[in-house]
């Protein structure tokens, strides 16, 4: 029979009760006993050795704030205030606390500010304790990159295009200055095509000495007649100040990016999946790159560029510098497979595990069967290539591509003639200059990819490389809720990715460990 006695007439919440130790209450299967773990081999300490302070009261353990941030990535407890809370509240982070006063958000955020140099030596400590408990072969990685949007405003942006097209507009506007300036000084005065900001500095400085000489007062304001002189003078001023801008703009884009966002120049902005307007919206963000073996992020960087072609030797140069060594196996889609990259591998000692631009398409009936593709060309003895209506295109000469940064040879062969060929109309040769452009050394990198990918091995890494990374995106963004950053800055969105990284690995490990725990 059920009894109806309330046990809580004489309990008031204030009441101490028994047991005292958190830990009892934390069950055996808890994230933050796992956290524990990990935390045991790790001297967070020495990383606030050169931080401590001698004068004024004593500072609050910045150890245990720094356990309550890594622990709140874990289990999704990121922004400052909400970590705040969850020391004053949650059990976990009052165990990891012990019987430290609560830390205010700001100093959360300092202690961040503070590691913002350490955070990746942070990742690595954390990364090893994790392998030495889940060993596995660490010379596959599997790349892969996502575009994350930026904390900037998305409707202050300069783009190069138009920088570029002003500019032009400002040499002719100086030059037609220039030319005024010529006609009133005997001064010998330089006509240019275009100007830096510097020259029309040293012009103006020179006007503005003639002014003096010839006793001439600069006047401003409503009713006051400028003299000739001094109008050329203030437009030199406007062109100077207005080219030193556009030098500026110029100079934070660099020679790789077209765009920037005002409120965060780091940023670029890009074409993002997640369009919901669907009219193609450009919007500032990250081209963010993972490297990720056996469920765990070896790497995770960012980069302002807009595809993943020029992602793949800085992300593999940042990975030697962290785990001291290249993969063996570096498996990457598409995005990554080119000339330059192959090169790249080669010279590291790393195997061609990345899909080229024609995998897919090279894969298909049609590509395989097409008569007048040069891949299913006949060769003779010499080398000369036989197209389909049995005429030989012979090798003619040689040439260097130049838009590519190792260098290659690229061979021509050509046709005599082509008239009175019935297969004109199909041929792809016919309709060009009767000629076919060769690079053995690519296709010599095709057939090591093609057969690289098509073995057993290369099959078993593609299905890996499909389900590690897309699945680590996947909880990130879904799981973990991060679909835009909350700092500015490479610096600052480096941090926060090393965070989610920490934060990333400790739940997988988790996860892992108590798979199969009933």
């Amino acid at each position: 029979m059920q009894s109806n006695t309330n046990y809580t007439t004489h309990y008031t919440p204030e009441q101490l009760i028994l047991p005292m130790d958190l830990a009892i209450n934390l069950p055996k299967d808890s994230e933050v006993r796992t956290y524990a773990e990990i935390m045991k081999g790790i001297d967070l300490g020495k990383y606030f050795e050169k931080r401590q302070e001698t004068r004024g009261r004593l500072p609050k353990n910045r150890v245990r704030i720094l356990n309550a941030i890594l622990f709140g990535y874990m289990v999704d407890v990121s922004s400052s205030r909400a970590l705040e809370s969850a020391c004053r509240n949650d059990i976990r982070f009052l165990w990891l606390m012990g019987q430290m006063e609560t830390p205010s958000h700001a100093l959360i955020a300092n202690v961040i500010k503070e590691l913002s140099m350490d955070l990746k030596s942070i990742f690595k400590a954390v990364l090893d304790e994790i392998e030495k408990r889940d060993p596995r072969d660490t010379q596959v990685l599997h790349i892969d990159g996502t575009k994350i949007e930026a904390d900037a405003n998305r409707y202050t942006f300069v783009w190069k295009k138009a920088v570029m097209r002003n500019r032009k507009n400002l040499n002719s506007k100086v030059t037609k200055t220039l030319e005024k300036l010529k006609g009133l000084s005997d001064r010998d005065i330089k006509v240019q095509q275009t100007y830096k900001s510097s020259t029309l500095k040293h012009t103006a400085d020179q006007v503005e000495a003639a002014l003096d000489k010839a006793g001439i007062a600069l006047v401003y304001g409503k009713g006051r007649k400028k003299t000739p002189l001094q109008r050329i003078y203030d437009e030199l001023r406007q062109s100077e100040a207005k080219m030193r801008e556009y030098e500026k703009h110029l100079s934070i884009m660099g020679p790789e990016r077209n765009s920037y966002a005002k409120t965060d120049p780091d940023a670029t902005f890009l074409h993002m999946k997640e369009d919901h307007m669907r009219n193609s919206q450009l919007k500032p963000g990250y081209n963010v790159q993972i490297g990720v073996n056996n469920e765990y992020i070896r790497l995770i960087e960012a980069y302002p560029h807009r595809n993943d072609l020029k992602t793949f030797e800085p992300f593999m140069e940042s990975y030697r510098d962290l785990h001291e060594g290249y993969p063996l196996y570096p498996v990457a889609g598409a995005g990554y497979g080119r000339y330059d990259t192959y090169h790249y591998c080669l010279s590291k000692g790393m195997g061609l595990y990345q899909k080229h631009n024609m995998w897919e398409k090279e894969r298909t009936k049609a590509y395989r069967n097409d008569p007048f593709n040069r891949i299913n060309f006949e060769r003779d003895k010499d080398g000369n290539y036989i197209c389909p209506k049995g005429r030989k295109l012979t090798y003619r000469y040689s040439k260097q591509n130049k838009h590519i940064k190792s260098p290659h040879e690229i061979k021509v062969y050509k046709s005599r003639t082509c008239k009175r060929c019935n297969l004109k109309q199909s041929c792809k040769i016919s309709k060009g200059e009767k000629e076919i452009h060769v690079n053995e050394t690519w296709d010599a990198m095709e057939t090591t990819v093609r057969e690289n990918l098509e073995s057993p091995l290369g099959i078993a890494l593609r299905i890996q490389r499909s389900i590690q990374v897309e699945g680590a995106f996947g909880i990130i963004k879904e799981d973990m809720r991060f679909r835009r950053f909350t700092r500015t800055g490479i610096q600052g969105i480096t941090n926060e990715l090393n965070l989610i990284a920490i934060g990333y690995n400790l739940k997988k490990y988790h996860n892992k460990k108590h798979r199969f725990i009933q």
